[in-house]
């Protein structure tokens, strides 16, 4: 997946324009601080919530729905999803918004496949978590 992601990112660097989408004022500067702090709490959070998993994959026995997870089902993505949105508001170059956009689709697709699979491991539990926590888009407010 990563190598797709670089790919994509490599050929937007070398064939797109590399003029800014807008003029940019001093305030985006700030929009990288919220997304900063996002992929903070979803990339740690997540990395912590999957320490054991991490070591063995298979002795994993259920589905993890507190923490971060009870936020998003897929934190770590989510993290790089916002944080790298946040980049483009910094820096609004053409290629680096397709960067982001191409790396946005292949962590959707990604994640579309991960869930195939632990629907047909867990079943009805995956499926409930499914329809009650969103995929990358947090409701803070619920």
């Amino acid at each position: 997946m990563w190598a797709i992601v670089a790919a994509g990112v490599f050929a937007c660097w070398q064939w797109l324009p590399h003029e800014l989408l807008w003029a940019q004022p001093v305030w985006t500067a700030w929009l990288i601080v919220p997304a900063a702090l996002n992929w903070l709490y979803f990339f740690l959070g997540g990395v912590w919530a999957n320490r054991a998993p991490a070591r063995s994959a298979g002795s994993v026995e259920g589905v993890v729905t507190e923490g971060v997870y009870a936020k998003v089902r897929h934190p770590i993505y989510s993290a790089d999803i916002f944080l790298a949105w946040g980049c483009v508001c910094v820096w609004p170059a053409v290629w680096i918004a397709a960067a982001v956009a191409w790396g946005t689709l292949v962590l959707i697709a990604w994640m579309k496949l991960e869930e195939t699979v632990l629907a047909r491991r867990f079943g009805a539990a995956y499926r409930e978590y499914q329809r009650r926590t969103p995929m990358v888009v947090p409701r803070w407010f619920r």
